[in-house]
């Protein structure tokens, strides 16, 4: 028996963190990919050995994208065992692959499909689909809580679920956490970032215009690559304070990053109801390089950033709600959050994947626990 991974975007750093560690605990692995080009430098170095990087152009339509799925959902399944245990990431390739009759999977949901879906008829559709996928699964792997009460408002499946916060990778340990040296911030002089796909145009470029606009004693810089090109505009470019650096290598350049950033600007477009709902990796990062977050108010992330007292929240879709943030901010008020966050220990921000690891041995070598 083996573990057949079926990934909707390999170079993900989220997916690549799980497959390596299922493959670092001795579990025969064949790995099947997509890749759409984003951050794809990761896949010159990925640390298990794949089978298959299947090309996908992320241009084309939804219906276009799921025949194509489609058929490569039907070749792996061809290719393998119905004994094997399939792990799927994704709503869209694990619905795929439930509708063609994968029987043995695991499913890790990292984002609500239904939660984006504004059409009630639609959304209600999808989510009930969603209960099915993971009703009908070994395991279900969810990164936020606050996915539960959006795909099961009530009779939740607990012994299916498995929570697992979208954390550091083991990379990041004692010797790495050593190395940390928050920087001396001059507040006259701050230095916002934003690290990771760069997305919203509606907050976190709006963000960055902000500062370019109005702050020329501060600076922005953007972190990884750009969903759409346009995103980034010749006005952005303009400005000689916001810096664009391209792509970077996760995990090995984050250090670097946040060396170079005061705060964290994580203020997702809350237009979209995935965002409502999720708990992004930032929160985790900021924690564990000891650099303050601001994210959108009326999120599941603005509550947990609450409890760790680890930044701020700001309604980001507006210039004035970010003008009035950025000219508030006041040496004390941060100083006291950078404390808050060195008092975290930092192995609460790397994940533990020792529960998923022992649910995957009880079915590989004690026999497929009688849970459905």
């Amino acid at each position: 028996m083996k573990i057949v991974f079926i990934v909707q975007q390999l170079s993900q750093p989220r997916c690549i963190k799980r497959i390596k560690a299922i493959y670092d605990a001795g579990f025969k692995v064949k790995v099947y990919g997509f890749d759409s080009g984003l951050y794809n430098d990761t896949l010159k170095s990925l640390p298990f050995p794949v089978e298959r990087i299947i090309k996908r152009d992320k241009s084309k339509k939804k219906l276009t994208k799921l025949k194509e799925f489609r058929i490569c959902l039907k070749q792996i399944l061809k290719e393998n065992s119905n004994n094997d245990l399939y792990y799927l990431f994704g709503f869209e390739i694990a619905s795929m692959a439930w509708l063609l009759g994968y029987k043995n999977y695991i499913y890790e949901e990292a984002d609500v499909t239904a939660a984006r879906v504004s059409n009630p008829f639609i959304r209600n559709l999808l989510l009930s689909i969603d209960r099915v996928v993971i009703k009908k699964s070994y395991r279900t792997v969810l990164t936020s809580e606050g996915f539960i009460k959006c795909i099961f408002p009530t009779n939740k499946p607990v012994n299916k679920l498995i929570m697992m916060p979208n954390k550091l990778s083991p990379y990041f340990d004692a010797y790495k956490k050593a190395q940390v040296k928050s920087l001396p911030i001059d507040f006259n002089h701050i230095k916002f970032g934003f690290i990771g796909l760069i997305r919203y145009p509606n907050t976190i470029v709006r963000f960055a215009r902000v500062i370019g606009k109005f702050f020329p004693n501060h600076e922005f810089h953007f972190w990884g690559d750009t969903e759409y090109d346009e995103y980034l505009d010749n006005e952005i470019k303009s400005f000689s304070n916001v810096y664009i650096h391209g792509r970077f290598k996760n995990p090995d350049d984050l250090l670097k990053i946040y060396t170079n950033t005061d705060i964290s600007v994580v203020c997702y477009d809350t237009s979209s109801g995935n965002v409502l709902i999720a708990e992004p990796n930032k929160i985790y990062e900021s924690i564990f390089f000891e650099t303050p977050i601001v994210v959108s108010s009326g999120t599941y992330l603005a509550e947990r950033v609450k409890q760790f007292n680890a930044g701020f929240d700001i309604k980001a879709d507006n210039d004035d709600s970010i003008r009035v943030f950025v000219n508030s901010i006041k040496e004390s008020i941060l100083m006291k959050i950078i404390t808050s966050i060195r008092e975290i220990p930092w192995q609460e921000t790397v994940e533990d994947a020792s529960y998923l690891i022992d649910s995957i041995k009880n079915y590989c070598y004690d026999g497929k626990e009688k849970s459905n």
